[in-house]
């Protein structure tokens, strides 16, 4: 059996190697592979070979999963992971088809909406960063990418230097998104000079600024090495605190905050068209982007208020 393992986890990490090249997101493909390890090592006691993986095979894992008390947002995470790998089997002719295709997934509900701060909010956390504190210009210039671009945590973590550059006469912030799409941003001007002041602070200390180093690197230690998405939160629940924000129980804070804030702010606010928004977002459908209209939903405008018995 221990030699029918290590065949099958031999095959697995060359075939896993070219799997892995369809993702050029470092952290996707990080998650990828981690899940279908766990998944080829489950199923290596019973298969001798790729292509007897069957689709009971991923059914028992699933089962697997449950048993061990993950939540179901984890389990479908690892699901995805494996559903991708089947589909690059099935392309590559080791199996018959995809093998997760027809299996149930465990439904998830947020039970908490992700909070939007509004204008003045926002104005307050700005306000409130200290200019003499040693990450001052990093905070300003993470925090500014959050509210000014929509970008998700794990973009903003990810940006590089070189993806700062320029199109059409518009400066702008070309990188990878969720789904593994290119994805330009205009750059605010506000935000371009925050992101200024924050690579000229990095040189001062000692910081490579080539185009392939990290716009966001980590000040402490001093490592050439993406903040993590930790530290993020830390940075804007430190900013929330000092700018005195009060967190309302009914809804979930945390750098998705900063998404909603401009996804809000330009449906609610500035009224933008919706598929502006969607293109803005990286949204593949529009209904996701929807979820931010408040014009739609808004408590303030509900017809409750027009009973009269």
């Amino acid at each position: 059996m221990g030699k029918q393992k290590s065949e099958l986890t031999e095959r697995m990490e060359s075939v896993m190697a070219a799997f892995l090249l369809n993702f050029p997101s470092k952290g996707t493909a990080t998650e990828y592979a981690r899940s279908a390890k766990e998944f080829l090592a489950f199923v290596a006691p019973q298969v001798r070979s790729i292509e007897e993986i069957r689709r009971d095979h991923i059914i028992f894992y699933k089962k697997h999963l449950t048993n061990r008390g993950l939540s179901n947002k984890t389990i479908l995470k690892k699901l995805s992971a494996i559903s991708s790998l089947c589909k690059f089997l099935a392309h590559e002719g080791m199996v018959d088809r995809d093998l997760t295709y027809g299996i149930r997934r465990p439904k998830t509900y947020n039970k908490k909406e992700t909070a939007a701060l509004t204008e003045e909010e926002v104005t307050k956390i700005f306000a409130s960063l200290n200019p003499k504190a040693y990450g001052y210009y990093a905070h300003r210039a993470i925090l500014a990418t959050g509210f000014y671009t929509g970008l998700r945590s794990s973009e903003i973590r990810n940006l590089k230097i070189g993806d700062i550059c320029e199109a059409e006469g518009h400066k702008i912030i070309k990188t990878i998104i969720k789904g593994d799409k290119p994805h330009e941003v205009p750059i605010n001007p506000t935000l371009f000079e925050y992101l200024k002041d924050h690579v000229t602070r990095l040189s001062e200390l000692g910081f490579e600024c080539e185009k392939e180093d990290y716009l966001f690197p980590r000040l402490k230690p001093r490592e050439n090495k993406p903040i993590s998405g930790k530290s993020l939160r830390q940075i804007l629940n430190g900013a929330l605190k000092r700018a005195g924000i009060q967190k309302s129980d009914a809804r979930r804070y945390s750098p998705h905050t900063m998404r909603a804030t401009v996804a809000t702010h330009l449906l609610n606010k500035v009224e933008a068209p919706l598929e502006e928004v969607q293109r803005l977002l990286g949204h593949s459908n529009p209904s996701t982007t929807q979820k931010y209209n408040k014009r739609t939903r808004s408590h303030e405008r509900s017809p409750i208020y027009e009973i009269d018995f």
